[in-house]
């Protein structure tokens, strides 16, 4: 008796179904490979080499032994059909059974294939190992002459011993370097520059922090402050609130937005510092709005330079809480360089003061000369903001 043909169509789908299991699972498979080989190696090509090897060769040996001659000729597609099972299998166990131990071998490798600027590869790497924060590979950083720091001024020696120039300093002095403020002077030179953000969206209504970067009103927030926003208010330090506001550009991947304000205030800029110059264990100050509570400074120290799901983020000690999103973190001289950005783990993880900034050369260069999708967001009065 014949078997009953199967029709076409499911032959089709079954045939797709199959093909995205070997591509995912294959691309699965080596990703999972190379981060154990990563443990051991880290050539980029040594890995991806060694990985391949494993994950086509193995399952490719394995089918041949346990497939006789004649199961190969009577079911054509049961061999791909075994290696669609072992490249599902293994990436399932790797992942998801093993998940605690191999979920930092995944985020190592994901930091690897970011710094060797494979970023699409390491997004599926990160999205594997469901992005969590990591500290990405560090190679050691030659130290730059002493007379090549623009901020620093060159040792004087015993011939210029006593030469000064008209302002006191000696002949061949560089840039004098910012002046280390007190955490009172610092805020009040530069609460005057923070705003509080008032905005409604479809679902409701919330708020976060802003802070000026030129005396053209133009003001960094986070993306998530303000990319839903239906109507947007901002609110100046002396209490003026302004509605005629406009969206520059807001970008999700960096999670930063520019807004601009029209207003007859005077208005205070802040000074944006080079946030590749930071290090780890200095101090820094954060203003914002956590619940609301308007212009609250916090302070901590620079914990960490991060990798977070394939951003370069600056992790700080600085208590965040809902409303200092999109707020100014300065160092000591009174400079910005970041944007407080998010609070790691939300309020129910167990952990404290694990918090991201965006560093402030993230959001240089988000700042153009001409903004040619800024549009007119609206201001609604009648509903109060909620944090």
């Amino acid at each position: 008796m014949a078997k009953p043909a199967v029709p076409s169509v499911f032959r089709a789908l079954l045939g797709a179904v199959k093909i995205c299991a070997i591509c995912g699972g294959l691309f699965a498979t080596v990703l999972a490979l190379m981060s154990i080989v990563g443990a051991f190696a880290q050539s980029g090509w040594l890995r991806l080499g060694v990985a391949l090897i494993v994950a086509v060769g193995l399952p490719l040996l394995v089918v041949d032994r346990l497939l006789p001659e004649d199961a190969r000729e009577s079911a054509a597609g049961l061999p791909t059909d075994l290696l669609a099972l072992i490249w599902l299998a293994f990436p399932l166990i790797f992942v998801v059974a093993l998940h605690t131990t191999t979920r930092p071998l995944l985020l190592r490798e994901a930091d690897r294939l970011t710094a060797a600027g494979w970023g699409n590869v390491a997004a599926g790497a990160y999205w594997i190992a469901r992005g969590a924060v990591t500290t990405p590979p560090t190679a050691p950083r030659a130290k730059p002459p002493v007379t090549a720091r623009p901020d620093a001024a060159p040792r004087r020696t015993p011939r210029d011993a006593g030469v000064k120039r008209p302002d006191g300093r000696g002949p061949d002095a560089g840039p004098a370097r910012p002046t280390e403020r007190t955490p009172a002077q610092l805020f009040k030179e530069n609460a005057p520059s923070v705003v509080t953000i008032s905005v409604s969206m479809a679902h409701g209504t919330g708020g976060g922090t802003g802070f000026i970067i030129d005396r053209d009103g133009t003001i960094a927030t986070n993306h998530h402050v303000v990319g839903e926003a239906a109507t947007v208010r901002v609110k100046l330090y002396d209490g003026t609130w302004v509605d005629d506001v406009e969206l520059l550009t807001s970008d999700d991947k960096v999670d930063l937005a520019l807004l601009q304000i029209h207003t007859k205030s005077s208005l205070r800029p802040v000074v944006l510092g080079d946030s590749d110059k930071i290090t780890v264990g200095e101090r820094v100050i954060s203003i914002g709005n956590p619940l609301g509570l308007e212009h609250t400074i916090t302070d901590g120290l620079v914990s960490a330079r991060r990798m977070w799901e394939g951003k370069p983020m600056i992790q700080m000690s600085a208590p965040v809480s809902p409303g200092n999103s999109g707020g100014p973190l300065f160092n000591m001289r009174a400079e910005v360089i970041g944007v407080t950005t998010a609070q790691l783990g939300g309020p129910w993880a167990r952990a404290q003061n694990l918090n991201l900034a965006v560093p402030a050369n993230v959001l240089k260069k988000q700042i153009k000369p001409s903004y040619p999708g800024r549009k007119k967001v609206g201001a609604d009065r009648s509903v109060p903001n909620t944090w």
